[in-house]
């Protein structure tokens, strides 16, 4: 399901600490019948009720006031990196690890640079293993994080695979699972780990496919041949389409995390208005 308008949350977000219709379209500058109908649309989006006649009022159910709780920190998370973004200018050089850089971070630049355009931006990608280039600010995944570096997300690793390997032939079950269907990322080190966390008495071998970069891996399993592990960051548009999908649903945590760093003289406000706003995207 794709993200719920952002003006829609924070219309719910103020529903939810007025507890008046009529409160929430002043505090908006909205009409309390906008109100009323981005309530009803915004359900609609969800798929479950998020509030109740109680009166000549309404009341949130417990479900939205859940859903609020969990909102909350991200649309604050947002607020913050808004908060004076825009004004920031100069040149931005990025060094991103290959696969966020293609697969999660392109896709969204346009959102930063749209709030800060008066940025030249210029991103280099580096393959795990690789020395960076030099760069005002550098991300990648790993589990020896440079001096000075600040935890962006720590992520956990499942299975993924083209739609046409899980539902053709009846499915997939951890049972069938043969070492010629596993692609490996620099070996069969995490495919073990995760056989041993899904309770799975399989071993992989030699037999399936082995990659050195995140990307061609990706794509041979787009293509349907066979299951990778892949995170919640690097798979999310592939999943969000369609092309990749999850065939169960034990996860295993990765011992390596995405991490930030400027150099050591410190993030120019170029580098800080992007540390803001990539902690927000991460955050909603």
């Amino acid at each position: 399901m794709n993200l719920p308008p952002i003006s829609a949350l924070e219309m719910l977000d103020a529903l939810a600490r007025t507890g008046s219709v009529a409160a929430t379209a002043s505090e908006l500058n909205l009409s309390p019948s906008a109100v009323s109908h981005k309530l009803r649309t915004l359900e609609a989006r969800l798929g479950f009720r998020l509030a109740e006649a109680q009166g000549r009022g309404l009341r949130l159910t417990g479900e939205a006031h859940r859903y609020v709780a969990a909102i909350r920190p991200g649309l604050a998370a947002l607020r913050d990196a808004h908060r004076g973004i825009g004004a920031a200018g100069g040149t931005l050089d990025l060094a991103v690890t290959s696969g966020l850089a293609a697969t999660w971070l392109a896709p969204r630049l346009r959102r930063f640079l749209g709030l800060c355009p008066d940025v030249a931006l210029t991103l280099s990608s580096f393959a795990s293993g690789e020395e960076p280039p030099r760069a005002d600010l550098w991300i990648g995944f790993t589990d020896s994080p440079p001096p000075g570096a600040e935890l962006l997300l720590r992520v956990a690793f499942f299975p993924v695979c083209a739609p046409e390997l899980l539902y053709e032939g009846g499915g997939i079950a951890i049972g069938g699972l043969r070492p010629d269907m596993l692609l490996h990322l620099d070996g069969p080190a995490d495919w073990g780990r995760w056989l041993e966390a899904a309770g799975s008495g399989l071993r992989p071998g030699t037999e399936g496919i082995s990659f050195t970069g995140l990307l061609a891996m990706y794509a041979a399993a787009e293509a349907g041949l066979g299951l990778c592990l892949g995170d919640s960051l690097t798979c999310a548009r592939a999943l969000s389409t369609g092309r990749l999908v999850r065939p169960f649903g034990t996860e295993m945590p990765a011992r390596a995390a995405y991490w930030i760093a400027p150099p050591p003289g410190g993030a120019s406000d170029p580098a800080q208005a992007f540390i803001d706003w990539i902690k927000a995207e991460i955050a909603a």
